[in-house]
């Protein structure tokens, strides 16, 4: 399948907000729509300055995340002619598309942030936080507001498949403002908001360069690549990011059904699948295509020891 930017035009979309420089927001004039709240990702169109490349890291997420079967928002992307009205951008536009119109979006921060309060939590914040604190806050909001045991295991599932998802893409930015709630209006169910902001995948942040990754230089860029999801370890030692083995490592332990399930999943997307996709997406580089493959062959390779050994762990645990 051919991933071809698609000519846009603005006259069908109304403006909304802009939700932080350079990033406004769109949506589609029709009457289902304009009832619409304005929160983040909640509108059928966003368009942004990133650089053409992260466009793409954007659609590449999308497409593996599908490939997945984990949950995303929908992407697309756009080619428009340059302006300087900054309704318009040279390098492209992402679009997300929030279909049922019972569904209300929920930010992350406050509902981590009023389960903090409750327990009186005093140490600062530093940005990111842990896993089990998410849980914990995630639990006490569904129990508040008297969901079923079963959809917190849902999410529970659902938010460690995009933490491997993460981990495996090498994406570094799922901070609490880049994952939501979704929650039902009219049957009150709650879940994880699909995955966005994934542009950071397999370094589409980073400068291309002029030449693949040295050995080397493929080990440092690897090891830098890390989680904004956190362990409990690393907020006690005030840190702003796991190291990917230590997490990956920490996730098994913790939750190892949900972890493995979730890998399992991640690993259906395969290295023939990755060189495919790639040469059907309009405007890589031969050099962002070879970097992308280093990426993921490494990261893959280092997945897969740290998950054969702790599965031998596991099976001499059972033989003590």
């Amino acid at each position: 399948m051919k991933y071809l930017g698609k000519d846009i035009d603005f006259s069908k979309y109304q403006w909304v907000d802009e939700f932080r420089k350079g990033i406004n927001e769109y949506r589609a004039i029709n009457p289902e729509n304009l009832t619409k709240s304005n929160n983040h990702n909640t509108f059928y169109l966003k368009t942004t300055i990133w650089t053409e490349d992260t466009h793409i890291g954007e659609l590449l997420g999308y497409i593996i995340a599908k490939k997945n079967g984990i949950k995303v928002c929908d992407a697309e992307l756009y080619k428009t002619p340059s302006s300087s009205d900054n309704t318009k951008f040279i390098h492209g536009v992402i679009s997300y598309v929030d279909k049922n119109i019972d569904e209300q979006i929920i930010p992350s921060g406050p509902i981590i942030r009023n389960y903090l309060q409750k327990i009186n939590f005093s140490n600062k914040l530093y940005g990111n936080i842990d896993i089990e604190t998410i849980f914990n806050a995630v639990f006490d909001f569904m129990n508040r507001h008297r969901r079923p045991y079963q959809e917190f295991l849902e999410f529970k599932q659902d938010f460690i498949n995009m933490a491997v998802w993460d981990i495996k893409n090498m994406n570094p930015d799922r901070r609490m403002d880049n994952w939501f709630f979704r929650v039902n209006e009219r049957t009150g169910k709650t879940d994880l908001y699909p995955m966005f902001d994934n542009e950071m995948i397999l370094g589409f942040d980073e400068m291309i360069g002029k030449s693949e990754y040295s050995q080397e230089e493929l080990s440092v860029a690897d090891k830098k690549r890390k989680s904004a999801i956190l362990t409990p370890e690393d907020v006690m030692k005030k840190q702003n990011y796991s190291d990917y083995e230590k997490f990956f490592n920490f996730l098994l332990l913790k939750y190892p059904i949900q972890t493995r399930k979730a890998f399992e999943s991640v690993n259906n997307f395969t290295l023939e699948d990755l060189e495919d996709t790639l040469e059907n997406i309009e405007g890589i580089s031969k050099t962002r295509k070879k970097k992308v493959i280093q990426l993921f062959n490494k990261r893959t390779e280092q997945l897969n020891k740290i998950f054969e050994k702790n599965r031998i762990n596991e099976k001499d645990k059972m033989h003590i």
